[in-house]
């Protein structure tokens, strides 16, 4: 399994360990944006704002809105087979998880990712590439889900603890872990300018 999991956006030194971790430059790599976890606030501008920090930072990708392919799971599975990464916003842990299962982004992705595609993911993105939503959900709200999914997509046993020296959800983030820890999951808290790259067995801290 490769994963570049992180609390926000990538540095441009993150972005060439992810270019490394691919086997391609970064501007000849394919990517599948999804921005789905982000579908329960209103706020148009930070979306146009992301995309537009992915392209000054050289990136190459098209967005991929799940709710559009509920119809057509084999249109995204292709769509999505034809991507070297897929690139996963934050946002709502439970509603993204929730709508992954309903499209079968859930099994797509896994399946995809253990054929060698990369999984990069921001924050509530990140914490679903693990094994649990657990006790995040004092920060996001589960009832935005339309199917409560305890369960992340197990594609590391680690679960990613995000934003754990930021101003506004820092304190909540750093709670989750320690509950997360005295549950007994293996957690990896990160800063905002942190990322966990996960080659395999091989995990570090950029």
């Amino acid at each position: 399994m490769k994963l570049l999991l992180l609390s926000t956006s990538p540095s441009p030194e993150q972005g060439q360990a992810l270019a490394k971790l691919v086997g391609k430059e970064l501007k000849e790599i394919k990517a599948a944006y999804i921005e789905n976890a982000y579908d329960v606030y209103d706020d148009e501008a930070s979306l146009i704002e992301g995309r537009e920090e992915l392209k000054n930072k050289g990136y190459d990708f098209e967005l991929v809105d799940l709710r559009d392919w509920k119809n057509d799971r084999d249109g995204l599975y292709k769509k999505l087979a034809s991507k070297d990464v897929f690139l996963l916003t934050g946002g709502n842990p439970y509603y993204l998880r929730s709508l992954m299962k309903e499209t079968g982004a859930d099994e797509m992705i896994t399946e995809l990712v253990k054929q060698g595609k990369v999984y990069v993911a921001a924050s509530a993105a990140a914490v679903v590439a693990g094994p649990t939503l657990r006790f995040f959900d004092e920060l996001d709200d589960p009832k935005e889900a339309k199917e409560l999914i305890w369960d992340g997509l197990n594609l590391t046993q680690t679960v990613v603890v995000p934003h754990i020296d930021n101003e506004e959800f820092g304190e909540g983030c750093r709670k989750a872990g320690e509950q997360l820890k005295k549950a007994g999951y293996r957690t990896q808290p990160l800063t905002n300018t942190q990322a966990l790259l996960i080659n395999g067995d091989e995990q570090q801290v950029l």
